[in-house]
């Protein structure tokens, strides 16, 4: 145990603290550690954006290559649709909601009229808004 003498610990308690400017906080050191932090962002950034290219590459793979096909969906209101899905060979009619899922129908490639729309064709943004002025 430690005893310590009468007016050492309140003289202690007393004294004003020094005040002294902390080291590395200069404006050229702030300006490094902002550059810093920047490219830091840039580079997490960078990497997230191609990190969800690749994964999002494997799955278009896995999609183009699957034998279940959405052909068609019908939104009825927010949270349920009716969607036409192609299974291997058979076209099915489905209902979704919150939680469920519903087979509604079968149908025959005789019954379903598939309208053509042409997605190869990319367009520039330029010609999309040049389209939707012209309306």
């Amino acid at each position: 145990m430690m005893i310590l003498q009468g007016s050492s610990l309140l003289d202690k308690l007393n004294e004003k603290p020094i005040e002294t400017s902390p080291d590395g906080l200069s404006t050229q050191g702030n300006i490094l550690q902002l550059l810093g932090l920047i490219l830091l962002l840039a580079f997490i950034l960078a990497a997230a954006y191609y990190t969800s290219k690749f994964v999002g590459g494997l799955k278009l793979n896995q999609m183009k290559h699957s034998n279940f096909r959405v052909l068609d969906t019908y939104r009825i209101s927010s949270n349920k649709a009716l969607q036409l899905i192609k299974i291997g060979t058979k076209y099915v009619v489905i209902a979704i909601g919150k939680d469920t899922v519903t087979v509604i129908t079968e149908l025959s490639e005789a019954e379903i009229v598939m309208n053509e729309t042409n997605t190869d064709v990319k367009q520039s943004f330029k010609q999309i808004l040049e389209h939707f002025k012209n309306k």
